[in-house]
């Protein structure tokens, strides 16, 4: 069943505040004793790329292999268990304007007399994660331009994971489980792409 929830860290597996400090290079309040790990899964044929240059075509082929690595991700680790999808390090409205690009999240928005303006985290099961997967993906990238929107996160709410779906269309795999990491860096599906790890501040 779908939520709708404002309490964003009540509902996390892990200390968000603590999670954007770590990322944050100018803040040195995140604990010390929490390593996260990262990798970004790149495209090379839009790597470097302003994405406004590019043909339509090559964005839709990005998002065609995003979806599927995303979808292989979130039905993998899955365990029946709810994802937690919310703006990375700032709780920001969902939407300010009508976004013909999105209609099924906006529809779903109506269908629960959601405001557009709602600002909180969706709660998701496997299921809906991966019917709404390709407006989950394209909504930073959509929005951008727009609102400044830069990063949607999707977190498991019980393993350490969190899927970022970015606007550059990457799609970020971060983790405190190291191991967890590199179990999910090497499925089948992800080998096309570009893996750059992240830079970690041990």
């Amino acid at each position: 069943m779908i939520k709708f929830e404002k309490n964003i860290s009540q509902l996390l597996p892990y200390n968000r505040a603590n999670y954007i400090a770590y990322f944050n290079d100018e803040d040195d309040t995140f604990d010390r004793n929490v390593i996260w790990y990262g990798v970004s899964l790149q495209q090379a044929d839009i790597k470097d790329q302003k994405l406004y240059q590019v043909s339509e075509q090559i964005v839709v082929n990005s998002v065609d292999r995003l979806e599927n690595a995303f979808k292989e991700i979130v039905s993998e680790f899955d365990q029946g268990l709810p994802w937690i999808i919310n703006h990375d390090d700032k709780d920001l409205p969902w939407f300010n304007t009508e976004n013909k690009r999105m209609p099924q999240l906006q529809n779903l928005f109506k269908q629960n007399t959601i405001p557009s303006s709602f600002i909180g985290c969706l709660v998701f099961n496997k299921e809906d994660v991966v019917n709404f997967a390709r407006e989950l993906i394209t909504y930073p990238y959509d929005l951008l331009s727009k609102i400044s929107y830069k990063t949607l996160d999707v977190s498991h709410t019980k393993l350490p994971l969190i899927l970022k779906l970015t606007g550059h269309l990457t799609l970020d795999i971060v983790s405190t489980d190291k191991a967890l990491l590199t179990k999910i860096s090497h499925l089948d599906k992800l080998d096309s792409f570009l893996k750059i790890p992240y830079r970690s501040r041990e």
